[in-house]
């Protein structure tokens, strides 16, 4: 691609007077991007702000029509959004064709999804008291800052930019130094459909600009809100950031996803599941399976269904990571586990289709792994799985259980788990006991429907996207008070004032 990716400023953006370069981790330099500088910064956001009255005004009727008009587009097959969006986002990531094809291909569900929800989420409502009626009306908060990370990039840039569009804020969107040019042509889809082009501007922000350019977009006093999607080292920067100046904030963060096999799952069943959850995308996605616990007297039986499942798949290959430093790290954390004990429970597949280069990596099961290796701990985001193993012989089946529980709490993240048995009532209720956001009942992980509030306990962030929840989270409330009866004068005397 030979281009230069431009900000997206308004009707007339001026010509790039500096760039970065995008480097896919094996294929090398994509293109270059327009490196904003402060005034670029300031700009965009006295752009979007100078639009919100407009927007703001625009009926909800209107907004929702402007978003399903971007879904037509995205599934119109004479149309060639979508092709482009999978097409700019292999080249700049390294993200297989699949991946790209299957988020492009579901991230209208999402639109739709917020639109059906609208009307009832920004619905006002009223509160009677003994002698008054409040009616509380929910508001747009006004300019937002949205931050969108690269691995599902799709989805990911659609809901931090539509969800407070939809509810009449404005936008401006800092893009991935990874994927500029996918979410780029993502706004380049929203003005198509409609959305004025001062209602969204975009930035694309150099690696070594970010500390201080971030810090410039969230201090603003026209910036009214954050939402941020990315790293938990990066998040509670943003939201050091944030606090500081009083923003409020919605954040998807890290994860360690806990997978729980309860004495009466179907482990045939559930081996493909687990595979699929913590090897789709190279494991680079915040909600993979990374942990599975399961009682000893099946831990046999489970790695022989790993190992069958992983047998029968004829796609076999090592995967570049976003990074080579992301895949130094990951095989860190692989050599400690190895080191302090655990097996390579699919050795021989990992001789066989060795690590193609210094960004790649093949996929790995380990087990047992404990506390004292790293992988038990820290978010891997590589294709890693680790086993558990919760000792079962002559204990309580309730004491299993609680320790299979405490375990899985036993991270400081908490966005999304899974627990597996055959007795769905049993495995719900010990899904109610897991310290996350989501946890999924004979599922895997990674899971997301559209219509249902989407985030993380703990270190994993806080708010919610997708629904009514995601739609509330962009809005403030308003109360006005009406008195039943006209108020006659007060008694000051009877008052200390």
């Amino acid at each position: 691609m030979a281009i230069v990716v431009p900000n997206l400023i308004g009707e007339a953006t001026p010509a790039p007077s500096a760039t970065f370069d995008v480097v896919h981790p094996t294929l090398g330099r994509v293109h270059s991007v327009q490196r904003s500088s402060a005034a670029d910064i300031e700009a965009a956001i006295a752009t979007a702000h100078a639009a919100l009255p407009a927007w703001r005004g625009t009926p909800l009727a209107e907004r929702k029509d402007i978003i399903l008009r971007a879904a037509d587009l995205l599934t119109d097959p004479a149309e060639s959004w979508a092709s482009r969006l999978i097409e700019a986002n292999v080249a700049e990531t390294s993200s297989s064709e699949g991946w790209a094809a299957g988020l492009t291909g579901n991230t209208h569900n999402f639109m739709r999804a917020l639109v059906e929800v609208a009307d009832d989420a920004l619905a006002p409502f009223e509160i009677k008291t003994s002698d008054s009626t409040c009616t509380l009306t929910r508001e747009p908060y006004g300019v937002c800052l949205a931050m969108a990370a690269w691995n599902a990039v799709q989805v990911l840039t659609m809901r931090a930019t539509v969800t407070p569009l939809l509810a009449g804020n404005t936008v401006v969107f800092k893009t991935s130094e990874t994927t500029p040019y996918t979410q780029y042509i993502w706004a380049e889809l929203l003005y198509a459909a409609g959305l004025p082009r001062n209602a969204l501007t975009v930035v694309h922000v150099a690696t070594e600009d970010a500390p201080a350019l971030t810090a410039q977009l969230v201090s603003d006093r026209r910036v009214r809100h954050v939402n941020f999607t990315g790293s938990t080292r990066v998040g509670s920067i943003v939201a050091g950031l944030a606090g500081t100046h009083l923003k409020p904030v919605v954040m998807e963060l890290g994860g360690k996803s806990g997978l729980l096999l309860l004495p009466d799952a179907d482990i045939a069943t559930a081996a493909s599941h687990i595979i699929a959850g913590a090897f789709l995308n190279a494991g680079q996605i915040c909600m993979s399976t990374e942990r599975v616990f399961v009682p000893a007297s099946a831990y046999d039986e489970l790695v022989a269904a790993l190992r069958k499942e992983w047998a029968g798949y004829g796609k076999k290959q090592a995967r570049a990571l976003f990074t080579e430093r992301s895949a130094e790290r990951v095989r860190g954390i692989v050599d400690d586990a190895l080191a302090h004990g655990a097996a390579d429970l699919i050795a021989e597949d990992r001789a066989a289709g060795a690590d193609a280069d210094a960004v790649s990596l093949f996929p790995t099961i380990l087990g047992p792994v404990d506390t004292t290796m790293r992988l038990y701990t820290d978010e891997s985001f590589g294709p890693t799985l680790a086993l558990v193993v919760i000792p079962d012989a002559g204990r309580p089946e309730a004491d299993v259980l609680d320790d299979m529980v405490a375990q899985a709490n036993d991270t400081e993240y908490g966005l999304s788990s899974s627990v597996w048995g055959r007795d769905t009532a049993r495995a719900a209720a010990v899904a109610g006991r897991i310290e996350c956001g989501a946890v999924h009942v004979n599922g895997k992980t990674p899971a997301d429907p559209p219509q249902v509030p989407h985030g993380g306990w703990k270190s994993s962030g806080w708010g919610r996207f997708n629904g009514v929840e995601g739609l509330r989270h962009f809005t403030q409330t308003r109360t006005v008070e009406v008195p039943d009866v006209h108020p006659g004068p007060l008694d000051l005397n009877s008052m200390d004032l």
